[in-house]
């Protein structure tokens, strides 16, 4: 499937199709980890008894499994021979898989009772030693390589790696949506993966913005998809910016033009809704999207390390925007949106003073 110009032709460059309204936050601050200087929680899942698992980030230590239980953050064992795990997996009977890929031998364990059942997997290809890895739902990604719990055993799935950074080595993936319609977007390049009812089909993004007024166009105006928020049996929404290098003509230094665009798929046809353009210091991204529960979505951005993170929300067509609840002075950072029905968590950071804490926030 190729998305192209002709089905989201780039209007005025004034045109702002989001016109985004703040409102008065709906968010609540339900946690701060007391340890100072970490890099926060990520990776959320939520189990079948609905608790909510992640990953705790302390820097150099170990990413280890989290438990959302009685109002506070319950540390849980690593499984069985497993040093690190990179991502949480669940699967279709909503069973917490932790799991740790590696170069060929992925390990993890899956949690029954109070423990957990240590797994060794065999994924042939590409001998990986060390990356980031993405998990949504039975999917885990490492690499150009996703596997998929079905039920009754993995299954293997390779993603398309040409336009990453280097090859497979840098190739990267965030998973996105439910079981049902599992989306794999790159970190970067314009092709996702889609896999909808056990069927892989490539989606390539070939509409561009017009690169005017570039000097080092190195991105071509082009799309590249950041978050995807399966929100219907047939309405996915599919978030992202068309950006290029450009000079920052006041200062003589190069710096970045672009836009943010939001592409609806629905029975078969793609419409596109676009942001204003911005000329230079161009730094928005999406984080993460969800379904909000009512046919509309959750996104977060932007992606910007060292900025304060928004939520905006799309519903019945109109997009308003929050910002998250901190104390006078701290900065919030999202890395995760989780969705249960019309309940939504966000999980990340706050730095306050020049230190981070690791934060979770609630809606719904």
């Amino acid at each position: 499937m190729i998305v192209s110009r002709k089905d989201c032709p780039e209007p005025a460059r004034a045109a702002d199709g989001f016109r985004v309204d703040a409102v008065r936050p709906s968010w609540k601050l339900l946690s701060v980890t007391d340890e100072s200087d970490t890099f926060g929680l990520h990776g959320g899942a939520v189990a079948s008894d609905g608790a909510l698992w992640a990953l705790y980030d302390a820097g150099e230590d170990p990413k280890t499994p989290v438990r959302w239980k009685g109002g506070r953050w319950e540390r849980v064992a690593m499984p069985p021979g497993v040093k690190v795990v990179k991502a949480l997996a669940t699967s279709p009977d909503g069973r917490i898989w932790a799991v740790e890929p590696g170069a060929g031998t992925w390990k993890g364990g899956v949690r029954e009772g109070d423990g957990w059942r240590e797994l060794a997997l065999t994924v042939p290809g590409p001998r990986i030693e060390d990356g980031p890895a993405g998990a949504h739902g039975g999917w885990v990604s490492y690499g150009a390589t996703a596997i998929h719990w079905d039920g009754a055993s993995w299954k293997r799935l390779d993603l398309p790696a040409d336009d990453q950074v280097g090859g497979d080595f840098f190739a990267e993936y965030r998973l996105f949506g439910p079981n049902e319609e599992t989306w794999a977007v790159p970190a970067k390049g314009p092709k996702a993966v889609r896999l909808r009812d056990g069927v892989s089909q490539v989606v390539e993004f070939a509409l561009q913005i017009e690169a005017k007024e570039a000097i080092h166009d190195v991105q071509g105006g082009a799309f590249h998809p950041q978050a995807v928020a399966v929100v219907g049996e047939d309405e996915t929404w599919v978030l992202g910016t068309a950006a290029f290098g450009t000079h920052y003509l006041d200062e003589d230094e190069d710096t970045d033009a672009g836009r943010l665009v939001a592409l609806r798929h629905a029975h078969g046809t793609w419409t596109c809704t676009w942001g204003p353009f911005h000329r230079e210091n161009f730094t928005d991204e999406f984080t993460d999207a969800v379904p909000d529960g009512n046919g509309g979505l959750w996104a977060a951005m932007p992606h910007c390390y060292y900025c304060p993170s928004t939520l905006w929300h799309l519903s019945g067509g109109h997009w308003t925007a929050e910002r998250l609840p901190v104390d006078k002075g701290a900065m919030p950072h999202v890395t995760d949106l989780v969705a249960t029905g019309h309940e939504i968590y966000a999980l990340g950071w706050i730095r306050s003073r020049n230190h981070y804490h690791g934060a979770l926030w609630h809606t719904g």
